[in-house]
């Protein structure tokens, strides 16, 4: 194709002219309708839909981290919750049990049993028994001995003052009475209280033979009386007197008048 002389490229610059601006006065009146008529210009343009706003996070939220563990339940960190310390179970009381029960010998009682208990474990009283001689509410010391007398060996309370039996304090026999002389024979007697104007015996601090000299008591009650001072730390009153064995409420209430613990 020839080359385009110069008049008719200037004729086709001026058409380019003429057809652009024609378009762009187009444009102008028609924004300038729609301006007027009250058309959006939003809807007939839409604009891309905006990114939705960000969400912002709650201030606080619960923590499970900071709740207090349920101290029932295995923590899956720590392990298993402490083991509670078991008790550990109290011993066993061991006493002796002699005199006018069925079966006489040592067993093994509970924590806190009474002399009823003991004399029961060894089978009961025989007929002939004397069980107003001890008293049977009195709780049981580990390692003592539980003596029932016969009625004929003693028609009250406590035991015979001429029978060398055990001592109430753990196993073991009753010291010689320091009244015998060495062929058997007994020497003189404590001169026995018969009136409190007589005087009063401390049961704190008063000797075998001083203790001998209250009503119903003799050599083998009064080392009864000492063992239970020695193993007790003595007397807090002279009822813990009953606590003896051999010591009934009976018998208490004849020597009452005669005691002390002062």
């Amino acid at each position: 194709m020839d080359r385009l002389s110069r008049s008719q490229t200037v004729g086709i610059l001026a058409l380019m002219v003429v057809i652009t601006g024609g378009v762009f006065w187009g444009m102008m009146r028609t924004v300038q309708s729609a301006s007027t008529s009250g058309i959006n210009l939003r809807e007939a343009f839409p604009q891309p839909p905006a990114a939705p706003p960000a969400v912002r996070p709650p201030d606080s939220l619960p923590s499970t981290a900071s709740a207090d563990p349920d101290p029932a339940v295995q923590s899956p960190a720590t392990g298993a919750s402490p083991a509670q310390p078991t008790p550990t179970p109290a011993a066993d009381l061991v006493v002796h049990v002699a005199g006018a029960v069925r079966s006489p010998g040592v067993y093994h009682l509970r924590p806190g049993a009474r002399a009823q208990d003991a004399v029961l474990a060894a089978g009961g009283p025989l007929p002939d028994a004397n069980v107003d001689a001890i008293n049977l509410a009195a709780r049981v010391q580990d390692g003592t001995q539980i003596y029932v007398p016969t009625r004929s060996e003693q028609t009250e309370g406590g035991a015979t003052a001429d029978r060398d039996t055990a001592s109430a304090s753990a196993g073991g026999a009753s010291p010689r009475d320091p009244s015998r002389s060495n062929n058997g024979s007994r020497s003189d007697k404590p001169e026995k209280l018969s009136d409190p104007s007589q005087g009063q015996v401390n049961l704190n601090t008063a000797s075998s033979e001083e203790l001998q000299r209250l009503p119903g008591i003799g050599p083998t009650m009064a080392d009864r009386i000492l063992a239970y001072r020695t193993t007790n730390g003595g007397f807090r009153t002279v009822e813990d007197l009953m606590q003896v064995s051999g010591i009934g409420q009976k018998k208490f209430e004849k020597l009452r008048p005669f005691l002390t613990v002062n």
